[in-house]
């Protein structure tokens, strides 16, 4: 009988390699106790050097009884190792594997010793080697060493299911609930004559077809085909998820049993753009780095499934480019539950290689598409390396591979320069043409030069990097941009949509990003909290209301202290602005400016509504001419358009309005001068109903809180880790973007922080990370910040 047994703990670490660690009997001194995922050295949040991860160093554990028949078969199962491993079992080297981003298996059948003890070791090899994807040239991330994904270790009998591969297709009648399954089965040998083959369908956990027939062959690959009818597809709202079991038997008994998860639907790429279930979707999402601040790639199952409910809950997003590697098991199962598509693709960045490399690369794309075939988010797999000049001869066989391995899915190729050698399924494009003030994005045939499907893979990011503590007005600059390049897609019709650089900031190497070693492309910062751009994606949706009011309406914030125009993204049909209780106006989506986005922005630029009528002894026309003139000068200052200096200089002459009295009526109506500041209020309308709301103002006082995403942790196969986000708002619950606010975090003994327990605020806020240390029961993470309250926040350890 099969078993996975989970070898996450009682791991012993050392951050160097001697040949003698290799000894059976080597005394631990000098060792220290880790759990798997693991990152080989803690990292600063910035301001490092990348050359401090990249070292040779050591993992042993000592395996105890394993229960298993004499003919079974006893695997190791890494997710990932970075860069390269060697793998030894009582001294031995049993196997090894070049590459961090693919899961590889390691027999240790043949050295076990059934009555103990055995000892591993693994020799991690953490330097960026010249020639292992991605590495011979600059990357733009890094890549952090260790073994920081999960380890099993995999009984599984002498004949046993090494791969489930289920794929699903249009059945040949025209009910539309009836779909093909096709189911191939393989093993790690031949068949016994007699076998039988039984498969079970799941929905819900509910048996809902049950089919056997004999195996007609008996070589270790075996198809099984079944029309199945009542099918319910799996789609971005209702990401429906069947199981499928097959038990091979012979008259003797069961041989092996393997379940796998999938879903039933259809997905084609066409020059008119991207097609689910037959209906068209406009694509739009975000890349994703799956690193994170101090313990780079390593962290556990919650974290990373955390990824992906905030890219479809938080940002909206349709879709989801796993750049530049293939990602993490439990990033994509979340994908398949919650219904954001995935573009994956193989390791790299603008380098190919030699001999060595390209081999490597194929060996990555075949251990990619195989472990992630039954994947339904996963739409596309990438096959070229990122933004690498065209090589004829090799991107033929990738895509040759990947055709071998998985027809019924599309190829895509990442590049950034026009009129490349095209030889995948989708013609995918990095486009940074867009930089403020021109279009948002290139007219595919003027990129591909032909009519082919066409997808943008990458906008926006290192064109206007911003960070969460950058003036105002450049933070809106970036949401503006994204926005405009949005808007730009889905105006494309023989586009299927695109893709934004990127999800979150990331720390990069000494050549990329800013001088702390972070690149700020990010519509999130390191720690996901959003910046403004956050809104232009999540405002796209319609699961829930959305308003980010892109300004905290403070005058000292801008040149002259003019503020600019309220930039609002939201999904409402329209938004009521009230000026200390005041309504001044009802404001709608500026669809003269975004003409194709689902959900234009929403811009307001007067805030007098009729105040100067109403409260100022002027006649309604002059007062309108007033009006004008002040939202003109509050837009341009003194560089006003002429029309608006023409009637500045009739007020002036005609009408006695002086510089001083109109300064007086912007500082009284705008600025608040002499007073303690305006409160202002916008209020979300949809179907005629407040759905939402946001309160901005001058800020008199400051509240700092601390939240966790989740408060109930489970210490199980791994150690498990929540974020807390600590903030600091105003009375309106808005960030204070300036506050750089330090602070102490405290655990009770079954946690510990990730990172520094000093801790300050980075752009008004911060995420900790807290992790499980084996002890169950109620804890307690307490924020202990200087001359204010501690923040206790109680969590559960099952």
């Amino acid at each position: 009988m099969r078993k996975n047994i989970p070898l996450n703990f009682e791991w012993f670490y050392r951050a160097d390699f001697d040949a003698a660690y290799l000894g059976v009997n080597h005394p631990l001194a000098g060792f220290e106790a880790v759990s798997l995922p693991h990152t080989n050295k803690e990292l600063p949040y910035n301001n490092f050097n990348e050359r401090d991860y990249q070292f040779v160093c050591s993992y042993v554990r000592d395996l105890g009884v394993v229960d298993m028949a004499d003919d079974d078969r006893l695997i190791l199962h890494f997710g990932a190792v970075m860069t390269a491993c060697e793998v030894y079992l009582n001294g031995s080297l049993v196997g090894g594997h070049e590459g961090g981003f693919t899961p590889f298996d390691i027999d240790l059948t043949d050295g076990f010793v059934k009555a103990g003890p055995n000892r591993l070791f693994v020799k991690v090899d953490a330097r960026e080697i010249k020639d292992v994807p991605p590495f011979g040239n600059v990357v733009d991330y890094l890549c952090y060493g260790g073994i920081y994904r999960e380890v099993s270790l995999f009984v599984r009998p002498a004949t046993h299911i090494t791969r489930l591969l289920v794929k699903t297709l249009e059945a040949p009648s025209l009910a539309l609930t009836e779909m093909m399954l096709e189911a191939t089965v393989l093993t790690s040998g031949k068949l016994p004559e007699n076998t039988t083959a039984e498969v079970l369908l799941y929905k819900d956990g509910v048996v809902t077809m049950r089919y056997e027939n004999a195996v007609e062959t008996f070589e270790n690959t075996l198809t099984l085909r079944l029309l199945v009818p009542d099918v319910e597809r799996w789609d971005l709202d209702h990401p429906m998820l069947y199981e499928l079991e097959v038990t091979l038997r012979t008259a003797t008994g069961e041989i092996d049993r393997d379940r796998t998860r999938f879903g039933f639907r259809t997905a084609e790429f066409t020059t008119e753009g991207f097609v689910l279930n037959s209906k068209r979707i406009k694509l739009i999402g975000l890349n994703r780095h799956q690193s994170f601040p101090y313990v780079g790639f390593a962290m556990p199952k919650r974290i990373q499934q955390k990824d992906a409910d905030i890219l479809k809950y938080d940002l909206g997003c349709t879709i989801v480019r796993t750049s530049h590697y293939m990602q993490s098991d439990h990033f994509i199962d979340r994908c398949d539950e919650v219904g954001l598509l995935v573009f994956e693709e193989i390791p790299g960045w603008q380098y190919i290689g030699d001999d060595h490399f390209k081999e490597l690369t194929l060996a990555n794309e075949k251990a990619m598409i195989l472990a992630h075939f039954n994947h339904p988010s996963i739409i596309l797999w990438g096959v070229r390396i990122n933004e690498s000049p065209d090589d004829h001869d090799f991107y033929v066989k990738t895509n040759e591979l990947a055709h071998n391995l998985d027809e019924g899915r599309p190829t895509g190729g990442v590049r950034n320069f026009k009129k490349s050698d095209f030889l995948e399924d989708v013609y995918t494009y990095n486009d940074f043409s867009h930089t403020g003030q021109n279009a948002g994005l290139i007219p595919p045939r003027r990129v591909t030069k032909r009519m082919v499907p066409y997808l943008v893979t990458e906008h926006n990011g290192h064109i206007f990097p911003t960070k969460k503590f950058d003036t105002e007005a450049k933070r809106i600059e970036q949401a503006l941009r994204h926005m405009k390049v949005i808007d730009a897609s889905f105006g494309h019709e023989d586009s299927a949509g695109a893709i934004g650089w990127c999800m979150s900031d990331y720390n990069t190497h000494v050549e990329f990003g800013a001088g702390d070693r972070i690149c700020y492309h990010g519509v999130l910062d390191m720690f996901r909290i959003p910046k403004y751009a956050a809104g232009a994606y999540a405002a796209q949706q319609t699961a829930r209301p959305v308003m980010t009011v892109a300004s905290n309406m403070t005058m000292g914030d801008h040149s002259l202290a003019m503020i600019p125009p309220t930039v609002i993204f939201t999904n409402c049909d329209y938004v009521k602005v009230y000026r200390n209780e005041v309504c001044v106006g009802t404001w709608y989506s500026a669809w003269g400016e975004y003409k194709h986005v689902p959900f234009a922005p929403v811009i307001v630029d007067d805030y007098f509504g009729d105040l100067i009528k109403d409260n100022e002894p002027y006649r309604p026309r002059i007062a309108a001419m007033i009006k004008k003139v002040l939202i003109a000068y509050n837009r341009h200052g003194f560089k006003m358009p002429l029309v608006d200096r023409l009637r500045m200089a009739r007020l002036m002459l005609f009408h006695k309005l002086t510089y001083h009295t109109a300064m007086n009526l912007y500082g009284k109506y705008v600025g608040d001068w002499g007073k303690e500041g305006a409160k202002y209020v916008y209020e979300g309308y949809q179907k005629d109903q407040v759905v939402i709301r946001a309160e901005k103002g001058a800020s008199h006082g400051s509240v700092l809180t601390a939240v966790a995403d989740d408060v109930v942790l489970c210490h199980g196969d791994t150690y498990d880790v929540t974020r807390i986000v600590v903030r600091m708002t105003d009375e309106h619950n808005n960030d204070l973007t300036y506050a750089s606010d330090a602070f102490t975090v405290k655990t009770s003994a079954g946690l510990a922080v990730i990172g520094p327990e000093k801790q300050a605020l980075i752009g008004g806020s911060i995420g900790v990370y807290v992790r499980t240390t084996g002890i169950t029961g109620k804890q307690t993470v307490t924020i202990c910040p200087a001359g204010r309250p501690e923040i206790r926040i109680p969590i559960r350890v099952e």
